[in-house]
């Protein structure tokens, strides 16, 4: 006992002075009770105990001893085992959801904080509070009224050095992630999979809010004044042409900061996502994407998201019988060469119909659709053509076949579906009747005369 430290705090010192002058005769009794706000009996019982113990009586008999409604040991130490083996530089406050959703632990953030940091196991993220450079803007007011997009390049998966693109959507009233969706590069594809994930959850949004990549606005932003005096427009990208077509808005910006909710969103799930798919063992982008959106995101949202209130939702739910494949496929004009050929991406394709080459008059300009499940259509008087994809090897053969091709075609169109072919002897081969002569009655007739 002599052998053991004794620390004091400021109040137990000055309880220690005061008993020393006690002691020594310097102050009475009543003038220590009324140093110490104790009373008289009280400083009796503490006198005697000095007098016996010395100052290891003055701390609190309890002090350094567990107390009966704090956690057992082997409780905290299957904590610290099970983050060491399991969740070794996971961030505590997430490591503390994984228990409760997993483990059927729950404790508080403060307690994992503190159990931790206490046997000399750090945080990777540290808390530093730092300064606001701007005051934050405004959430909107309705659920749908505003989706910020945007993706995030990223090593995604553990064990592999190649960067992917995580592309997402989050509702700036209420923070949910509405879709996201993994793929090798940012890409139209890639938005065009948020899209679907928004609409088929939680239905049509007014407006998205985007960065000034070529995705969503053209590289041309302003027009000369000659190019307005021509009526000339910069015309739409691909994915804003298919947002027009769904009744949706965009609204583009070149400061990150102005969609700050998806910026911050990519740090958090650039810690949380990561480690998850690397403790599940996911290497392939099929897994992770349907890991992301069945369980990842659904748990996400419910423990930071707010509700949706029905009174202020603007999402708009699809029809029943609503094809996502068509409705948010992309399309861009291209000329027919051979009367059913199309360079489109570098690749040469021709058009079908049924079991044969269709037949469209050459340089006639169609709407090529890119759908969803990545097949080529054309669309020709409001009929949807498929396309197959055709293997040049040499571009000459390739040109003699094109012109053989198109005369078949030419020979084989029954015309009797589109009309007769005039004979030799029609009137309408025979050209204009010669106008009359002046002298003749019928000049008079004509003319009024």
């Amino acid at each position: 006992m002599n052998n053991e430290r004794i620390i004091l705090n400021m109040k137990e010192q000055k309880i220690y002075k005061i008993l020393t002058m006690l002691i020594n005769g310097k102050i009475t009794t009543s003038e220590a009770a009324c140093l110490t706000g104790l009373s008289e009996r009280q400083i009796y019982r503490k006198k005697k105990a000095f007098k016996i113990s010395g100052i290891s009586s003055i701390p609190h008999k309890n002090r350094n001893r567990p107390t009966g409604r704090g956690y057992s040991s082997s409780f905290k130490h299957s904590i610290i085992d099970l983050y060491v083996s399991e969740y070794s530089g996971w961030n505590f406050y997430h490591f503390n959801d994984m228990l409760a959703d997993f483990h059927d632990i729950k404790v508080s953030d403060s307690f994992i904080y503190h159990l931790l940091t206490s046997n000399g196991i750090s945080s990777p993220h540290p808390y530093r509070q730092k300064k606001k450079s701007h005051p934050p803007r405004d959430r909107k007011e309705f659920a749908g009224e505003l989706i910020q997009v945007d993706a995030s390049k990223h090593k995604w998966l553990f064990g592999d050095d190649n960067y992917y693109s995580l592309h997402g959507s989050i509702d700036d009233a209420t923070g949910i992630v509405t879709g996201c969706y993994l793929d090798k590069e940012e890409t139209i594809f890639g938005y065009q999979m948020i899209l679907k994930q928004t609409i088929q959850n939680y239905g049509f949004p007014e407006c998205l809010y985007s960065d000034y990549r070529t995705v969503f606005q053209s590289t041309k932003k302003e027009l000369s004044i000659e190019e307005e005096l021509q009526g000339k427009h910069i015309e739409n990208t691909r994915f804003t042409t298919m947002l027009k077509h769904n009744g949706i808005d965009i609204i583009s910006t070149t400061n990150p900061m102005a969609k700050g909710r998806i910026e911050r969103l990519w740090r958090t799930f650039q810690d949380r996502l990561y480690h998850e798919l690397k403790k599940h063992n996911i290497s392939s982008l099929e897994k992770a994407n349907d890991f992301i959106s069945n369980d990842f995101l659904p748990r996400y949202n419910n423990r930071f998201a707010l509700p949706i209130d029905d009174n202020k939702n603007l999402f708009v739910c699809p029809i029943d019988n609503f094809d996502y494949n068509i409705e948010l496929a992309t399309y861009k004009e291209y000329c027919i060469h051979g009367h059913c050929y199309l360079r489109f991406n570098n690749k040469t394709f021709v058009i079908l119909d049924h079991d044969s080459n269709a037949y469209i008059d050459t340089k006639q300009k169609v709407k090529v659709y890119t759908f969803l499940d990545g097949s080529i259509h054309v669309l020709f008087n409001n009929i949807f053509y498929p396309t197959k994809e055709v293997k040049i090897t040499d571009k000459q053969n390739f040109i003699s076949e094109l012109t053989n091709a198109s005369k078949k075609i030419k020979t084989s169109i029954d015309y009797s579906k589109q009309g007769k072919e005039n004979s030799k002897s029609s009137p309408w081969r025979k050209g204009l009747p010669s106008m009359p002569s002046k002298e003749c009655c019928t000049y008079s007739y004509f003319h009024g005369c």
